[in-house]
């Protein structure tokens, strides 16, 4: 196979390439590389190297801006996905990703991090949530809640626009994304007298931002974070603000209509929500949406059938050295990996040495895995942690 090694000439305009074969020297402009090719050995650079190409020529800020080349690279970073952390220190949000384990039968080395971004929070951040390569972040600005979205691949943000509404009213606000027509949209709802009011949506990618009302059939009080899985916005809610009766809210967000699963078990308020092979889980250990080293086993219901409301239950032991691992830390229910079918806990506080923890449901161990290049953080910075980050070079 002949290998082609391209330099770039002063002017950004020509690339010169080399075989491996000194006999068969070329020189070409980069005209007369077929549009295909180039995309090709782009798609092969890291997410770092695309944006120095982007800095090289008009031309190569073209090509790199091809739809079809940005799913090209979205669809290989699907095959390689990430850790992703977003970390608290000094009023700012910093996010650091590492690859993710693919192997749980490999001994693990320390993950170096790679630092991406910073993001200004202000007073508190009650709402973070990664979906098919961006981050949406909702955060308290000077006193005025805010929504953003930012992109870690290419140290992006934008802030959207306040969804319209009367003064002094709570906004709910959740992130979703159709595979099938390739939008990201945000589900907004204003709270009046406990009860969900003025549905909006938004759209990314129309060329003026505006939110849209919709209708929503069923009046409910929003409670607690969402999830999105294939095309599907879940969350939790109760029939009214003093209710004890809850529901969980289906967004289809290509259709933007409302359905909704009734709550036959207590444990849908309290527990946490998660993708399990592309179904909703719901996790919890001793009645907590978290784990810690007092616990001896864990519960997840898994939604096997959203319209006849149906769940499996399973009861996960953990292992006789769990107490000595975890010692007495809090950790997170992060989510079950798409690629080796583990659950990850994840500390709620960075400490050093920083670790993470895989639990497998088919050999039913624990394994550590130490996360490197988060320095700079006093012990006890609020850290949270994603699992199948992918990297999207599209800009926004």
């Amino acid at each position: 196979m002949i290998s082609l090694r391209l330099n770039v000439s002063e002017d950004g305009q020509t690339i010169h390439g080399r075989h491996s074969r000194p006999s068969n020297s070329i020189n070409a402009t980069v005209e007369n590389i077929p549009t295909d090719v180039m995309m090709d050995i782009f798609s092969r650079l890291s997410s770092k190297s695309i944006a120095t190409c982007r800095c090289v020529s008009k031309l190569w800020v073209s090509i790199l801006g091809i739809p079809y080349f940005t799913e090209l690279f979205l669809t290989k970073s699907y095959a390689l996905p990430r850790l992703l952390f977003v970390c608290e220190k000094d009023s700012e949000l910093i996010v650091f990703s590492t690859p993710q384990p693919t192997n749980p039968y490999k001994h693990s080395s320390p993950l170096a991090a790679t630092y991406h971004m910073k993001i200004p929070f202000g007073r508190y951040c009650d709402n973070i949530r990664p979906i098919h390569g961006l981050v949406f972040i909702r955060n308290e600005q000077r006193f005025k809640l805010e929504s953003v979205i930012c992109n870690p691949t290419t140290r992006q943000t934008l802030t959207l626009p306040k969804p319209k509404t009367r003064k002094r009213l709570r906004i709910h606000s959740y992130f979703g994304y159709d595979p099938m027509e390739k939008q990201f949209k945000v589900l907004s709802m204003t709270e009046r007298d406990g009860i969900s009011d003025e549905h909006q949506v938004l759209t990314l990618g129309a060329k003026k931002l505006s939110w849209r009302m919709i209708e929503c059939c069923i009046p409910h009080h929003p409670k607690y974070e969402g999830i999105c899985i294939n095309g599907v916005l879940y969350y939790r809610a109760s029939v009214d603000k003093s209710s004890n009766i809850f529901v969980i809210v289906c967004f289809d967000v290509r259709s933007e209509k409302f359905s909704f699963i009734k709550a036959m078990e207590p444990f849908i308020i309290d527990a946490h929500l998660i993708n399990y092979n592309g179904k909703l889980g719901l996790v919890m250990s001793e009645g907590l949406p978290y784990i810690s080293g007092r616990c001896r086993s864990f519960k997840m219901w898994v939604l096997k059938d959203s319209q006849k409301h149906g769940w499996f239950k399973n009861t996960y032991e953990l292992p006789p050295l769990w107490q000595y691992e975890i010692a007495g830390e809090l950790l997170h229910f992060v989510g079950v990996t798409g690629t080796t079918n583990e659950i990850v806990f994840s500390p709620t506080y960075l400490s050093y040495p920083f670790y993470v923890l895989y639990y497998s449901f088919e050999k039913k161990t624990i394994r550590k895995v130490r996360i490197q290049g988060m320095g700079g953080f006093k012990q006890n910075n609020w850290v949270q942690m994603f699992i199948d980050h992918v990297e999207d070079v599209r800009l926004m």
